[in-house]
Parts: structure tokens; sequence; C-alpha cells
């Protein structure tokens, strides 16, 4: 079966670059045969290895079934069956099952889950193997959410790398910023009000296969069940689905578009010239500002959002209510009016998780950073003391540490490339150590501080420093988590990005 396996993978990576390349070589024009790969036993089953391997594998939807479930009767029974109706055309989408989850750090708020069936997430995932690599030759640089290889700290670098000011005045400070304004952009609901139709007209514009268009209508409108109760889905993509990120990304990718003369020359590229879409635009930024005009970049993260904005207020304020109106028309969605905001550059902005501001240096003039919030550090402060109550003093060191561990290792690789990230870890470390000295002190009443201080144990990573351990479970100390700035060249290309003429293909 591993075998099996990896022969599917290797044919089904040379299907994805096929689209790939044909897409990036023909961007006005649509593939016409799809069917019959996307139906394909060898699709199905790579999407099935996919959809298995996956934790959530072990949900089910609204039919029951699980991976283990299907496993137990047979494999390659449930894909033959779902070729079949695949291919006579019986195939319908089931309604996906609706979970409330509680919102992270939101007492008594919610965020509705819908959990597809087993079936419906390797159909998905067989329409997304063949259509990703078609649409993701076309997104823009200036889009990094839920894309391969991209990631928030991409994102937020290349912010970095826009807003840094490129000239020096005769001070040798630089004095000036490129970009003054910045709005903040923020959708209302974004992924339960996607206009259907709008959406599957964007596909149709590259895919001319009606079969795999109507085949993602129908996910679209398979609707919910909510305790025994069906609702339908006239907006929105497929909830929990394994497609819906890049439907979302399809649709939002009218944003970027809207601010082409700036961001990638796509259509205005002409033959007689040597440079590529993004210099073209560079060129453009340059030209525009040297004549007094004004100049756009936006900087797009799935539904979250800003633009740059190098004019004045005036045309900043005109352009947000511009660009409200444009969402309305092509993608059906709607801007909040309380949460979209236009705001100084020097008084800095949150965008996804961290906080973005410009530092006044009296050497070198302004120089963006990119830091750690403060409310973020006081959330993890609390999540700790949270663990480190008396009502868990029955379980052993070692596995409070592991608790405790598997919040804070994410946390520090998450912000590892931000500026004073050192300084803010290390202050962490102590009031994590305090904690648990607390936590033991608890457990331990009778103890002296003395003895609890001195059960501390040498580190099996660092010898001379003493942590809080049992047997091989150690704390997780922050402050040696290295600490650089993010490279957007650390951003990887997607397998099918690549040719098999290349070295890392």
């Amino acid at each position: 079966m591993d075998t099996d396996h990896r022969t599917d993978k290797v044919w089904v990576l040379g299907i994805q670059r096929k689209l790939y390349q044909w897409s990036k070589a023909n961007p006005d024009d649509q593939w016409r045969d799809m069917w019959g790969w996307l139906t394909d036993l060898r699709v199905l089953r790579h999407a099935w290895q996919r959809v298995a391997s996956n934790k959530g594998g072990r949900t089910a939807g609204v039919d029951g079934m699980t991976v283990g479930r299907i496993r137990n009767r047979s494999e390659h029974r449930f894909l033959v069956d779902l070729q079949a109706d695949l291919r006579s055309g019986a195939y319908r989408p089931s309604p996906a099952r609706r979970k409330l989850i509680p919102k992270a750090g939101k007492p008594g708020q919610f965020r509705p889950l819908g959990i597809p069936t087993i079936r419906d997430r390797v159909v998905q995932g067989a329409a997304k193997i063949l259509l990703e690599p078609i649409f993701e030759a076309q997104f823009w640089h200036v889009s990094y959410g839920f894309r391969p290889g991209r990631n928030t700290h991409g994102a937020l670098e290349y912010i970095r790398r826009a807003a840094l000011p490129q000239k020096r005045d005769e001070d040798t400070r630089r004095n000036r910023l490129p970009y003054p304004w910045v709005i903040e952009g923020d959708i209302k609901g974004c992924f339960d009000n996607i206009n259907h139709h709008h959406l599957l007209e964007r596909m149709r514009k590259r895919i001319g296969d009606r079969r795999v268009v109507r085949l993602v209508g129908l996910f679209l409108k398979a609707g919910v069940l909510t305790e025994d109760q069906f609702l339908r889905t006239d907006a929105g993509t497929p909830q929990g689905g394994i497609i819906s990120p890049l439907l979302a990304n399809i649709a939002l990718s009218a944003i970027e578009e809207r601010y082409e003369r700036w961001t990638y020359h796509r259509k205005k590229t002409q033959a007689r010239r040597k440079s590529n879409g993004v210099a073209a635009a560079a060129s453009a930024r340059d030209s525009d500002r040297i004549a007094g005009r004004c100049v756009y970049l936006p900087v797009r993260y799935a539904d979250d959002f800003v633009v740059l904005v190098s004019g004045s207020l005036e045309e900043a304020m005109a352009e947000k209510s511009a660009l409200a109106d444009y969402l309305i028309k092509t993608t059906g969605l709607t801007l909040s009016p309380e949460k979209t905001k236009v705001t100084a550059m020097t008084e800095g902005f949150e965008f996804l998780g961290f906080r973005f501001s410009v530092h006044w240096d009296k050497r070198y003039g302004y120089g963006p950073r990119v830091e750690i919030p403060k409310a973020k550090a006081a959330n993890l402060r609390h999540k700790v003391k949270q663990l480190t109550q008396r009502d868990s003093i029955s379980v052993s060191l070692g596995e409070k540490l592991r608790g405790v561990n598997a919040i804070t290792s994410g946390w520090a690789n998450y912000y590892r490339y931000c500026v004073g990230a050192g300084r803010v870890f290390v202050a962490l470390d102590w009031y994590i150590g305090l904690r648990l000295y607390c936590w033991l002190h608890k457990k331990r009443p009778k103890a002296t501080p003395s003895e609890l201080w001195g059960s501390k144990q040498p580190s099996r990573r660092r010898a001379t420093r003493r942590v809080w351990r049992e047997g091989s479970v150690e704390q997780h100390v922050l402050g040696w988590t290295p600490v650089d700035r993010y490279r957007l060249a650390w951003m990887d290309m997607p397998d099918f990005a690549m040719s098999s003429g290349e070295p890392d293909a």
C-alpha cells in the first residue's frame, strides 16, 4: 500500500506541474478537461491518504462514518464506490455537521465549525489537488494566507520592507516615510458571506470544465445541519471544508487586482519590456511618487489585509470608501465601518496578532518594526496562571510541564522574529518559573522555600542552567529560542511549482 501511495504521489505531482506551467504560460485561457483526472482512482487515493492522515479523520460527519470505520470495512471499496458515484453523476455532497467551538480569550463566545463527511472531504481534496496549481500560478506575491510555503511572517516582513524609507536626506537620516498612512481592512463575516455567483464567475475564467465548476457549486450549496435542523447556505464557502481556503483566496484576490498598477503588472506588461510584472509595478510606484500621485500597496493574509497609502489622509479616506464599494460589487462582501480605519504609520497598527510600528532613531531616522503586542504576552501569562491553579495539584510535575510547554513552545516559535523578542521571552520565563514554584508550594505545603527552589535540576539542554524538571520532561525556556529577523527567502515554493529538471524537484 505504501508503494502504491508513493506511485500515486509521483503521478499526481506530474499532473500538478503540468497544470501549474500551463496556467503560468496562459493567464487568460481556460483548462477544459479536468473531470477525467478528478475522478481518477489515483487522485482519489492520494486525497484519501491526506484525509486519513489528518487527526480530523477521527471526527464523523452527519453520516457517522470515520476513517477508522472505513478502514475496517475496505478502503478500496470505499474509493471505487465514490468514483462510480462521481462518474455516474449520482454524487451529492451531504450537509456539514455544525459544532460550536469556544473562541480563545473570549469567554462565552463561540465560533461555528462545519464538519463534512469523509466522502465529501475526499472529493474536496481531489478537487483542490487539481485546482490549486492553476490558481496558485495566478495569485500575486502580496497574498500570503492559506497558500503552500507562505505564512504570516512573510506578510509582515513584506510590509516592513515596503515601509522602510529607501532614501536619506542631507542629514543622512531617513526622515520621510514612503507610506505615511495605512488602511486596516476588516471584512464582516468573510467566509460566511462570499457571493457564490461572483466566486463561480471567477472560477469559470480559468476552469472550462463545467462538471468541475458544477461540483464546486454543489459544495457551496450543501448547507449545514445543526441540532437536527437543516440550514441553507446561500452565501459563503463550505464550513470546515478542505477546499474552503482556496475558494476564499480565489474570491478575495480581487482586492489585489484593484491595485494592479502598483502591485503586479499582469495586463500592463508589454513584450518590448524586459522587466517582469513585479519590477514593472515597482517602477510605476517610483514614477508616481516623483509625479506627486498617490500610491496604494495591498498586503493580504486570507481575509485580513492592509493597504499602504503614500498620499494624504484625505486620499486614504476616499480610497477606504471606494474600496468598500468595490468589494460589494466584486465579491458581495462588506467592510466593517467600525473596524476598518485609516491609521497613521507613526501610530502603529496590529496585524495578524503582531504589532507593527515605526521607531524613530536620532542616528538613522525612521525604522519600521514588528513587535510582540503587550496584550499577547499578558494572555500567555493568564493561560499559565490558569494551568497552575490549586485545583490541578493532583497531577505530577512532569504532566504539568507538558501542559505548560505545549503553550509556551508554540508561542515562542511564532513570535521569535519580532524586535525585542528576547527581552519579552526572558520576562515570561521568570513569571512561568515563579508560577511553577507557587504550584509546587500548593502541592507540597510542608516543604520550605529553599527545598522547593533546590529541587530544580540541571537542564538536559544546558547543563549549567537549573530548571524545573521531572525525569526527561523539563521546563521549556523561551529565552533559549533563537531570535532573528524573518527573511522572505525562507518561504518555500510548492512542489508543483518546480519543474522536474530543477535540483529540488
